[in-house]
């Protein structure tokens, strides 16, 4: 007996350890270095704070979301941490003001939190996130608790750690906006109505109803857990044969509780209750409802104004999740109907969470990958699930040993995940190919990843304090958190710059957008890169100098006729995939005046010499014939090749020449060395064409799907042998 409660003793004290390193697990990627592109809750939340704090109530109503959770939260971190360090250092100067004065200048006070302008202020956008990375690597733990009260220990840890390790949940966490608080708050209110329904007592409601009046204070989609409590109590009634008035007395004892905590928190609603609540019903939800974004969206390679379509969550939902995840939800609900009855209840509430949730999002003409959030972290708990009974399902079919499955099958997913660190934005499913995949679907940084880097780089140059950096409209948000030098549209300045920064996110949705691809689309797409921040191959961001003669990477010095010499050229990549646009610049220079206009091809022919890509036109677009150039004068000449769909995988040869569009007789090439070159052409390079995604991931993905159906499926076999 002694000795089982000294085992016992013992497992809760290593349980309680295991809680504070999950707890870390949780806190510590989601804290630090915060990669957070959106302002406008940074703003938000430091007038909202000085707004409380001068008694101006009314001028607490900010937005129709409607943000109040994350205001209060986050205004008083920026507002606390001012406060602080202004005292401290009063505090420091008139106990040691010899030694301040020594070190400091005597009239220096911290900025204020809104005071942004001439100041790198990412780590005040770090101080405003902290509180809400707080709230939610508690929700994690508390989170585990009540599924341990749904389920047991096993799935409630798994889950719980999947959690802390989903790389979309870290990245919005990392974020100062409402999608990660708002995605917490709806769990946990969710899963004390599970609570509520397998043990019968009113604190669970209770609790419930005020998490969900937080989470309406966070975003109006939380409306969303009205109905599904509604939903909840009637599978209830439903499953024991209560009276309908065992339904309506809860219902609406959660509502009021709701109600009071929206009312108590949101001094608005104290002072203008009428116009508050039309502005949440009309701005918040009709308007969400009727009205896409008014810019443009990019969804597998269709660039539209307007509602993206029900695919698009989709896509979000397949490349957000994780290879344990996506899979494991789908056998999670399909051990539900094999479990004991009230587990396999809260199993299946939980997926219709996920899908009535992913349906009210799919209703509105308003949509955003992040808005799939508590779909994911619902999926999570489901796949926790799956996870356990497919282990479980294995051991007791087979000799195989499982003790190990599941703590490496989670070690995988942190080995997948966490390197990524602060970038976990840039993770995609690898089930589904992963990056390569989702970049031609949805345009990555969705959170501004990269730009923080090329801020960074432009704030390290020698008078950075002093130049003007130009970049994409919403751009700015991030640069503007690491570079001290005032931030510029890059449609009001252009050129005028001393730097300009480009986002991916942005050059891809924006060919046609003045504010994001005019000055890409005609220059820069074309032009090497003083700096590039990369993610898996992939640019995210790009830094050029406008005032800098362009970079050659490759050298030519071929010369054609007598006076063009082909000095070099910049091709963006090497290897590229069927349906992609090869982009290729040409830098030419005239040694002598030039008689006569002359076309440019480029041809991209494969090993049998067979033509499979090409374009021909006069230099520049047409914008600067030979006949024009300035001796000595360097001439870009941009191209952009599409590859076929229908390429095959291969090695191909890239080639230019110019010939006369009267005669189509090509002007005589000649190498460096004065040879002449064969078929008067001038052999650049060779370029790679493959798959996007390499064959061997899809073996990967496929092997993977093989073994969870093969161990979910091999017991039922068996049995009927």
């Amino acid at each position: 007996m002694v000795g089982r409660e000294s085992a016992q003793m013992h497992a809760k004290r290593w349980e309680r350890w295991a809680l504070v390193g999950l707890f870390l697990l949780a806190f510590i990627p989601r804290a630090v270095y915060p990669v957070s592109r959106p302002l406008q809750w940074y703003f938000r939340s430091a007038q909202f704070f000085q707004a409380v704090l001068r008694g101006d109530l009314a001028g607490t109503l900010f937005s129709e979301h409607p943000g109040v959770t994350v205001m209060w939260l986050s205004g008083a971190a920026l507002w606390g941490w001012y406060g602080c360090r202004t005292v401290l250092l009063t505090a420091c100067r008139t106990v040691l003001p010899t030694a301040i004065g020594r070190i400091a200048n005597p009239t220096y006070y911290p900025p204020a939190p809104l005071e942004t302008e001439g100041y790198a202020f990412a780590d005040r956008v770090a101080v405003g996130i902290l509180p809400l990375a707080l709230l939610v690597a508690l929700g994690i733990l508390w989170g585990r608790h009540l599924l341990c009260r749904l389920f047991d220990r096993r799935m409630a840890w798994v889950a719980a750690l999947l959690w802390a390790l989903d790389p979309f949940y870290l990245a919005n966490s990392k974020v100062l906006h409402l999608d990660a608080l708002l995605s917490t708050l709806m769990l946990l209110s969710a899963l004390w109505m599970l609570v509520y329904l397998r043990e019968r007592r009113l604190r669970h409601l209770i609790i419930s109803a005020i998490l969900g009046g937080l989470a309406m204070l966070t975003k109006v989609t939380a409306l969303f857990l009205v109905p599904f409590l509604a939903l909840c109590l009637l599978t209830d009634l439903l499953r024991i044969l209560r009276p309908a008035s065992c339904i309506l007395r809860p219902a609406l004892l959660w509502l009021l509780i709701a109600a009071v905590v929206c009312f108590a928190l949101w001094p608005s609603l104290w002072v203008q209750p009428g116009y508050t609540l039309e502005t949440l019903i009309q701005r918040g939800i009709v308007l969400h409802v009727d009205r896409a974004h008014s810019l443009p969206r990019l969804h597998r390679g269709v660039l539209t104004v307007g509602d993206p379509g029900v695919a698009f969550y989709l896509d979000a939902v397949l490349f957000r999740t994780t290879f344990l995840t996506l899979p494991f939800s789908v056998v999670g609900l399909g051990a539900a109907l094999t479990r004991r009855k009230e587990r396999s209840l809260s199993i299946l509430l939980l997926s219709a969470f996920a899908f009535f949730y992913f349906a009210q999002m799919a209703l509105g003409s308003r949509k955003e990958v992040r808005y799939m959030l508590p779909v994911l972290l619902a999926l999570d708990a489901v796949s926790a699930e799956g996870i356990v009974w497919w282990v479980e399902r294995v051991r007791a079919s087979t000799s195989l040993r499982f003790r190990y499955a599941i703590p490496l099958a989670l070690v995988a997913q942190a080995l997948v995940v966490l390197p990524r660190f602060p970038y976990f934005g840039t993770c995609y499913n690898p089930l589904v190919g992963g990056s390569a995949a989702a970049v031609r679907a949805l345009p990555p940084a969705d959170f501004g990843e990269g730009l923080d880097l090329a801020g960074r780089y432009v704030d390290s140059r020698p008078g950075a304090e002093d130049f003007v950096v130009g970049t994409q409209f919403l751009a700015n948000e991030m640069l503007a958190q690491h570079v001290r030098a005032p931030v510029r549209d890059i449609a009001q300045i252009g050129e005028k710059a001393d730097y300009l920064v480009f986002g991916v996110q942005y050059t891809m949705r924006g060919p046609t957008y003045p504010r994001w691809g005019a000055l890409w689309e005609q220059t820069y797409k074309f032009r090497e890169p003083e700096f590039v921040v990369s993610f898996d191959g992939i640019p995210y961001a790009w830094v050029h100098r406008p005032d800098a003669e362009p970079l050659i990477p490759r050298q030519t010095n071929a010369r054609l006729g007598k006076a063009i010499r082909l000095v070099g050229y910049r091709l963006a990549q090497d290897e590229v995939a069927p349906g992609d646009a090869l982009l290729l610049t040409l830098y030419w220079r005239a040694r002598a005046s030039i008689e006569g206009n002359y076309t440019v091809f480029v041809h991209l022919q494969g090993a049998d010499g067979r033509l499979v890509a090409q374009q021909d036109n006069p230099p520049v677009r047409g914008t600067q014939p030979t006949d024009g150039w300035e001796i000595g004068a360097i001439v870009e000449d941009p191209y952009e090749i599409h590859i076929p769909l229908d390429a095959s995988s291969g090695d191909y040869t890239l080639s230019v020449g110019m010939y006369d569009p009267a005669t189509l007789e090509r002007l005589p090439a000649f190498a460096a060395d004065g040879g002449r070159l064969p078929e008067d052409r001038v052999m650049l390079t060779t370029v790679q064409v493959r798959p996007a995604v390499p064959w061997w991931r899809w073996v990967l993905s496929g092997a993977w799907l093989t073994v969870i159906a093969a161990g979910s499926v091999w017991p039922w076999v068996r049995r009927r042998k």
